[in-house]
């Protein structure tokens, strides 16, 4: 009788709950589910940081990329009268650009300003700034003291400038690797850059074409606006 009731107690326990052994069972598989999904959300999370450092480098090229444009499509070609014949105050190089454009918002009331596009030695591309209007700074100087730089872009292996347009000796509409004392600006700046090993960037080849193509060397008719004769 009373092994009869131990029988009949044992089977309510059963009925009524778990067992030890069913117990650790179920404690082990919640554990392994909490461990995936945690696992689960730092792959999500990895992913999601990768991806929106992914959209920041995008953008910095991005932002570089319309910066300069906007200054390039801006050309003012300014004209230099201290050489032998009028030529377009811009000198470009594999290595630097320098130009007149209209001053950024932030240097106004300015209307002017000369720029170098350049590559530093830490490998930053940079865009230099100084008023037209400084006393302080000779802008036909090598070196960029008294220079306001704007850093467009960090880890730049290389730089490489060309110019398209028509140049001696040839006289040939062609890509050349400098545009120095010329009676005009080039008809198109092209940018190329690298970036350092193991940097995943890309920086699509930049062409640009400068507004300004006005040729120094001609003095325009003021009916027809045409080349009429040199200076």
């Amino acid at each position: 009788m009373i092994e009869r009731a131990a029988k009949k107690r044992a089977n309510r326990v059963r009925a009524n709950g778990f067992t030890m052994v069913e117990l650790l069972v179920s404690l082990g598989i919640l554990g392994l589910t909490a461990a995936m999904l945690l696992a689960g959300l730092s792959t999500v999370r990895s992913v999601a940081e990768r991806g929106q450092k992914q959209i920041a480098t995008g953008e910095s090229i991005v932002t570089a990329q319309t910066l300069i444009r906007d200054r390039i499509e801006n050309i003012v070609a300014a004209t230099r009268f201290d050489t032998l014949t009028p030529i377009v105050d811009l000198r470009g190089s594999q290595n630097i650009l320098s130009f007149f454009a209209p001053a950024a918002l932030a240097d106004q009331p300015n209307s002017v300003a000369r720029y170098r596009l350049l590559r530093t030695a830490p490998g930053d591309l940079v865009l230099y700034s100084v008023s037209d209007l400084s006393d302080s700074v000779n802008a036909y100087l090598p070196g960029q003291a008294g220079w306001t730089p704007t850093i467009l872009l960090t880890g730049v292996a290389t730089l490489e400038l060309a110019y398209f347009g028509i140049a001696p000796p040839d006289n040939q509409p062609r890509w050349r690797s400098q545009w120095i004392q010329r009676q005009q600006p080039p008809e198109l700046i092209r940018i190329r850059l690298t970036f350092q090993p193991g940097d995943k960037r890309q920086w699509p080849d930049m062409i640009v074409r400068p507004g300004s193509t006005v040729n120094s060397a001609c003095a325009i008719d003021e009916f027809s606006d045409r080349c009429s004769e040199e200076r």
